[in-house]
């Protein structure tokens, strides 16, 4: 004799779970999404696999949930959203499915996230190539798309920030000795992600002011 579902009472009345019961019997609480995805109804047969497929199905309709939750405070990336859930509990299958499908749904793209991230970090906190790419590693986004967004920096802007960043910090320390200076500014510089290539000329260029102001020996 073949089960079935003889009852379908929702949890409260502004809630979206419903309680499922089997032959008279309370067997599984899922969510609305899962109860239409499923086409649950009064009557209709089930076994016990089709109730362990419903379980599977609410679980990774949670994870879906909180993932959603999630990225609603502020964009992320594939890997953040995948530690969240992996941190929340939820098995590396839901994870995988999870994010592959709100990447394909348009709600994740790294490419997208990088480009955005090293425009404000570098417009709100003047940080240099370096520094943007190791904290986008951080964040997992792949090599190709920290590339891409780097590659829209201009050298030049990149050096007048610096120059800029430079300026202001050696008008703090300009009365120390020239060997403090240089530390300080190049280690100031450095901090904030831009390269040498940019940092020692910038260090040239104050040993000449600062030489020419203070007359040390260099």
């Amino acid at each position: 004799m073949s089960s079935n579902i003889t009852r379908i009472e929702k949890e409260s009345a502004l809630g979206r779970r419903y309680h499922i019961y089997v032959d008279g019997e309370f067997a599984l609480s899922i969510h609305e999404d899962v109860l239409i995805k499923f086409r649950l109804h009064k009557g209709m047969d089930v076994s016990e696999s089709d109730c362990q497929h419903w379980l599977l199905a609410e679980e990774q309709n949670r994870a879906r949930q909180v993932a959603f939750k999630y990225i609603g405070f502020r964009p992320r990336t594939v890997y953040q959203v995948h530690q969240h859930l992996l941190e929340k509990g939820f098995s590396p299958q839901h994870i995988r499915a999870v994010t592959e499908e709100l990447v394909q749904q348009g709600y994740l793209h790294d490419g997208q996230y990088a480009m955005a991230w090293v425009e404000e970090r570098q417009r709100m906190k003047g940080l240099g190539s370096t520094r943007l790419r190791q904290e986008l590693k951080q964040k997992g986004v792949a090599d190709h798309w920290i590339d891409k967004a780097l590659s829209y920096i201009e050298q030049d802007e990149e050096r007048q920030l610096a120059m800029t960043l430079a300026e202001r910090r050696y008008s703090r320390i300009q009365d120390d000795l020239w060997p403090k200076v240089e530390r300080k500014l190049g280690q100031y510089l450095m901090r904030r992600g831009f390269s040498a290539d940019i940092v020692y000329p910038i260090l040239k260029h104050f040993r000449s002011i600062h030489r020419q102001e203070k007359g040390d020996r260099l």
